[in-house]
Formats: C-alpha cells, sequence, structure tokens
C-alpha cells in the first residue's frame, strides 16, 4: 500500500506551524492513502481524484482549485476543524460514485461548483462567493449538528437541500432553510425538512409560476399536527412574482394540486430575504409541501376539500374550490387497489372564477366490486388538455362493524403508502410495524375511530422489502402485509 502523509513531522508539530503542500494536481490510485492530520494543509490548484481502492482523510484543510472526484473512500473526519474548500475561478465539479463525508465546507468560486454526488455536512457551509448547483437526485444532506447555511443573493445554494430529521416537539423550530416555526401549538416529533430553490419558478402550470423555492415537510408525529410556520427566501428567487401580494400556497402528495395555505396575501417586497409571517391564528398542517406565488398568477385550481364517503350503498365525492383558472373539468377515477384507475364520471370546471364552487357525485352501488375498500382521486383538466392528479381518498366498503386496514398504494416507493384504519367505534387500538422476521420496528396507538396517515413516516423510511402491520383492538386483529419497492 502507498500512503501519503501530512502534518505527521514532530518538528512541525513542535513548532505549532502547520505543514503546507502544494501539487498541481493529485490522483489517488491503487490502494494510496492520503492522510491530512490536523492543523495541516494541502492545496491542489488542479484537480483531486480519489480513484477506487483509495482512501482519503482530511483532518485539516484541503483547498481544491479544480474537480474533485471520488469513487474511492472519504472518511468521516472527527475534528471540529476539518475544512474542504472549493476555491478554483474556473467551474468546478465535485462528483463521483462514492459518497462524500463532510465537516465543514467553504465555497469560493465565482463561476460557481456543482454538485453531483451524495455529500452529507455536520459542520459549517460557509458561502463566500459563486453559487453552488445541486443536482436533484443528489440533494445536499445537512446533519443534525450543521448549523444553518448563510446565504446571499451571490453565495447561495441552487437546488435541492435536505435537513436530516430533529427533534422539535412542541417547542420553536428555526430558521433552518428558509423555515421556521414558534413554539406553541401540535407537537410535530421528528421533523425532516427538504427546500428545493431554481432559476427559476418550480411550480410552474400554464404559465403560471411560484417563486423559485417550495419547501417540504415530513413529521414522524402521528395525525396533522398543525403549527405557524414562518416562510424566508432570498429576493433573487422572487422569479418575478409582485411580492406585495405574497400568498402562501400548499400541496400535499402526490403534490399534483395546490391550495392556498394558512395565511393572508401580505406585502413582503420591502426586506431581502424576504419574510412572511402569518398571524399566530393561522396554523397548517406542517407535513406538505409549500410555496409562496402572486394575486396575478395563481396556481390553477385551489382544491381546498375532497371528500369521499359512503352514503348507503353508494359512494359520495365532495370537494370544493376557490378558485380556477382555465379549468375544463374534473374526471372522479376509481381504484380496487389504489393503483389501476378507471374513470367513474366527468363534472364540468367553472372555467377561470375567483368564487367558491362545490362540486359532488354518486358512485352507485359500490359493493358490485367485491373489494372491501375503493380509493377515489379526480383528474383535473384544464382547456389546454394539462392534467393534474388530487390526493386519494378511500371509502370502506365493508360493513360498518368490521375493522378496515388499507394502505394505497401497496407495494409502494418514495412517499407511500398511505395507511387508514377505520375501526366501527372508537376504542384503544394498537398498530405494530414489523420485518419479515417478526422484528418490531414502530407502534402506533389511538382511541380514535378513524386513523389516517398511520406510521407514515416510518413506512417511508423503510427500504425495499416485505413488511407485515398487526392492527389490534379489543374485539378483533389483522395483518395487513406492505411490500417496498
Amino acid at each position: 500500500m502507498k500512503n501519503i502523509y501530512f502534518l505527521l513531522l514532530p518538528v512541525s508539530l513542535l513548532a505549532g506551524l502547520p505543514l503546507v503542500a502544494v501539487h498541481a494536481q493529485v490522483s489517488l490510485t491503487g490502494s494510496s492513502t492520503l492522510y491530512i492530520g490536523p492543523g495541516g494543509t494541502v492545496t491542489s490548484p488542479g484537480y483531486l481524484n480519489v480513484g477506487a481502492g483509495t482512501t482519503l482523510t482530511n483532518e485539516g484543510q484541503l483547498e481544491v482549485g479544480g474537480n474533485l472526484t471520488n469513487n474511492g473512500t472519504v472518511t468521516t473526519p472527527t475534528a471540529a476543524a476539518a475544512l474542504l474548500r472549493a476555491n478554483g475561478t474556473a467551474q468546478q465539479t465535485l462528483s463521483g460514485s462514492s459518497p462524500l463525508p463532510l465537516q465543514n465546507l467553504t465555497v469560493s468560486n465565482p463561476a460557481g461548483v456543482t454538485l453531483n454526488l451524495n455529500a452529507t455536512l455536520a459542520g459549517i457551509l460557509t458561502l463566500t462567493n459563486g453559487l453552488v448547483t445541486i443536482a436533484t437526485a443528489t440533494p445536499l444532506v445537512l446533519l443534525p449538528t450543521a448549523p444553518d447555511p448563510l446565504e446571499t443573493n451571490s453565495a447561495r445554494l441552487v437546488g435541492p437541500v435536505t435537513m436530516a430529521a430533529r427533534s422539535v416537539g412542541g417547542g420553536a423550530f428555526g430558521p433552518f432553510l428558509g423555515l421556521s416555526m414558534p413554539a406553541g401549538g401540535g407537537n410535530v416529533g421528528n421533523i425532516t425538512l427538504t427546500r428545493v430553490t431554481g432559476p427559476a419558478g418550480v411550480t410552474t402550470v400554464n404559465g403560471n409560476a411560484s417563486v423559485a423555492v417550495y419547501w417540504e415537510v415530513a413529521s414522524s408525529a402521528n395525525g396533522n399536527p398543525k403549527r405557524k410556520m414562518h416562510f424566508s427566501w432570498l429576493g433573487a428567487l422572487d422569479n418575478g412574482r409582485n411580492m406585495a401580494q405574497a400568498t402562501p400556497w400548499r400541496s400535499d402528495a402526490p403534490y399534483a394540486i395546490w391550495q392556498r395555505a394558512a395565511g393572508p396575501t401580505t406585502d413582503v417586497s420591502a426586506t431581502s430575504p424576504r419574510q412572511y409571517s402569518p398571524a399566530a391564528a393561522n396554523t397548517e398542517d406542517v407535513v406538505g409541501r409549500f410555496t409562496i406565488s402572486d394575486l396575478n398568477t395563481p396556481l390553477p385550481v385551489e382544491l381546498v376539500e375532497f371528500t369521499a364517503r359512503r352514503q348507503g350503498p353508494d359512494a359520495r365525492l365532495d370537494w370544493r374550490t376557490a378558485s380556477e383558472k382555465n379549468n375544463a373539468y374534473f374526471d372522479v377515477e376509481r381504484s380496487l387497489d389504489g393503483l389501476l384507475f378507471e374513470r367513474v364520471g366527468r363534472v364540468a370546471g367553472q372555467g377561470s372564477s375567483t368564487q367558491v364552487h362545490d362540486y359532488q357525485l354518486v358512485d352507485a352501488k359500490v359493493a358490485q366490486y367485491g373489494v372491501p375498500t375503493l380509493y377515489y382521486r379526480l383528474r383535473q383538466v384544464d382547456a389546454d388538455g394539462t392534467a393534474l392528479f388530487s390526493s386519494v381518498r378511500a371509502v370502506a366498503v365493508e360493513s360498518t362493524t368490521a375493522l378496515l386496514v388499507s394502505a394505497w398504494p401497496n407495494p409502494s416507493a418514495g412517499s407511500g403508502p398511505h395507511i387508514r384504519i377505520e375501526q366501527p367505534f372508537a376504542g384503544p387500538l394498537t398498530a405494530t410495524l414489523t420485518d419479515a422476521a417478526g422484528r418490531r420496528l414502530a407502534e402506533f396507538r389511538t382511541t380514535d375511530r378513524v386513523s389516517e396517515e398511520v406510521l407514515g413516516a416510518e413506512t417511508r423510511a423503510l427500504s425495499s422489502g416485505v413488511y407485515l402491520l398487526r392492527v389490534t383492538t379489543a374485539g378483533t386483529s389483522q395483518v395487513l402485509k406492505l411490500v417496498r419497492e
């Protein structure tokens, strides 16, 4: 093995001076190891390649002026001051097939840096100059020890950044990545936050766009805890929206239809970063996707309610819109398994309207389909043929004396499945999630008659495989097999 060590010389340690090594470019091959000790500095004005089978350990300071490629092993730093500095003058790319764990990262490159690998940051992200563009498939992950990065219009992150799960409970949160929540309100447990920014609007439908940022929040808490939510973003992300009329919007998985979020239209144009802070009474379900637009460019259909329920032998679908733009019609679609949908009926839309409109459709004699649960969604179609889908709603077909447990989609991937439990009467109920070997992974307890999004955060985090959900009440027990792909 070929080993390369820096700051291991006793004279350097005794003198208290850092050892500085400068190389035009560094390429690790074979089974080489490059070790930079605490206080040491290695500067590579050119590229740095960590080849397959090689190891880079940086407990000091590593300065790179060219591209960094990691196809080997970069060890997780243990020194609090360990630093990677990207300080080139031409566009730099950090890429490779292996993950890049970082303690501290400084970016000072007016031409910008592209991040195209799985990178985690435990310490401080310092943005001095230039944009950091992050690939969609590999969000930059800020670990629980990382502070909120300070950004400016000329030195900021572009793309997805994820804050790893942090414990919030009922306490205050943030500000972090432009989201903050005052203390009080619902207990949100642990939350995970992903912020996505772009050079242009990221929520564009029919020519209407939000500001060039949205926030996606997940919570480990059961149910739908509500909190007051404040949002902040740089003026460079306004995307031409009128910030004298900043208006909040939200979307629930699968993030197809947007609706007005809690909080009024507000003038936030006087400051940058922009600060949207609704009144204390404007609480919001914390789980979902959030963005800001203005009154002149609303997102096309503001769907404020969509329900599905049994009505005698039939299923009744009701929905309400607060505003519509170029809305041709709604198709109501039904599924027997939560995966394959077919059209039940069509209801004409209102075209463009700023008034509240209520819609209804009845699906007759649902017992004929021979399944215990039916699934419904809306397909909203604009005048130009553009179509969007609502969230899925479930309707129990069995007798109201039965315990009903459903999950859709199943098999699932990504943000699914949506687990719904309905018992005939309110009372103690326990849902236990295990793996195929019977090891308990999570548990949910309630006395509510109907529970939605049961163990949502826990199931979203599951790897591929087969799992079992055992639901037990005072009178009965059911086991549902869940498949994650």
